[in-house]
């Protein structure tokens, strides 16, 4: 009797201790769960990853403004122990940079994305004075940067151009980045800054390897346009001197109707033709070499027809008037990039 007794004692502990383990285990599981949901990394959605494959307005609301003394452009001196190269000559310029562009435009990256800073740029290529030393990287590269960082300019970021980047930046013209970035960034990374001084919005690119040091400098100024739709005046001296006047005509994408800016060229064209009533012209279509051979010579002869047709039904007889499209059979230029491919799109009034 006492040992059933015990054993059924025995047995209610074990039963009681099992409940209240398997409480104090649901207890902790949800303490843990409760724990891993607080700490838990935010997961990321193919969405929310950026790309630097991108072009953007640049933000100078977070460069403050500067008030140092810079000087006068290209604001970069040599170093002591360098000097600024003319051009790819070895011997020292005496302009203080080695190439200078008007308006051109450098490639900055802020480390997120890519703007086009338009101005006056001047590239500036550094040697030793000593020409029997030793490329000095690290006394140019902390001579450039601490002088940039005291009047004011920030550093944006540095870059060293990925595939992506380098499909993304030359995607229209294999030049690109040699044209508008210095040195050599695909294997060497270039650093970009920006100086929002008080005379103006100034950026900066620098890159040195372990044989060289290079800066660009832009000095940021809104374009300045400087060609003018032609006039009749222009047309008749064009006519007189080449017998021809080659005109850009803007006609809607692979169709024969005149855009505005092409319809004022045209209302040029007729007071060409009722100042000169003697002038009889050949108006020949051309295109690039884009699409079909047949599809462009119709589009071309089409569009010479359009402009013919709104000069007859304003006055202009029609026997002092041809029309024909020679599609890309007569190319000004090779058509190898889009600027030329631009040139070769145009309309040409030949003297009869």
């Amino acid at each position: 009797m006492k040992n059933s007794l015990f054993i059924k004692q025995t047995f209610f502990a074990l039963m009681l201790t099992v409940a209240v383990s398997g409480c104090s285990s649901s207890d902790n599981k949800e303490k843990v769960a409760e724990d891993t949901i607080t700490v838990a990394e935010p997961t990321t959605t193919e969405s929310s990853v950026s790309s630097t494959e991108i072009f953007k307005e640049f933000d100078w609301s977070n460069v403050p403004q500067s008030t140092s003394e810079i000087g006068s452009f290209p604001y970069i001196t040599a170093p002591a122990g360098f000097f600024i190269q003319d051009g790819d000559r070895s011997y020292e310029s005496k302009t203080g940079y080695s190439e200078l562009k008007d308006f051109n435009k450098l490639i900055i990256f802020n480390g997120q994305s890519f703007y086009n800073a338009e101005g006056k740029v001047a590239k500036l290529k550094f040697r030793m004075k000593n020409e029997d030393a030793d490329w000095n990287q690290y006394g140019f590269d902390s001579s450039v940067d601490k002088y940039l960082l005291s009047i004011g300019a920030k550093l944006l970021g540095k870059l060293k151009v990925n595939n992506a980047q380098k499909e993304f930046l030359n995607k229209d013209d294999d030049m690109t980045i040699y044209n508008h970035i210095v040195g050599d960034p695909y294997n060497e990374p270039v650093r970009f800054y920006a100086l929002n001084h008080k005379n103006g919005k100034i950026m900066f690119q620098v890159f040195s390897n372990s044989a060289s040091g290079e800066a660009a400098v832009v000095e940021l100024a809104a374009f300045q346009q400087t060609i003018k739709a032609p006039t009749a005046a222009q047309m008749k001296d064009d006519i007189d001197a080449n017998g021809k006047a080659i005109l850009n005509i803007n006609f809607d994408t692979d169709k024969a109707n005149l855009q505005p800016d092409g319809q004022k060229i045209v209302d040029e064209i007729l007071t060409l033709m009722k100042s000169n009533t003697n002038l009889k012209i050949a108006i020949e279509g051309h295109t690039d070499n884009a699409g079909g051979a047949e599809h462009n010579k119709s589009l071309s002869a089409n569009r010479a027809n359009t402009i013919l047709k709104s000069l007859t039904s304003r006055g202009i007889a029609a026997d002092r008037l041809t029309a024909a499209g020679f599609g890309a059979e007569r190319p000004l230029v090779a058509n190898d990039s889009e600027l030329n491919m631009a040139k070769n799109r145009r309309v040409e009034l030949v003297k009869r």
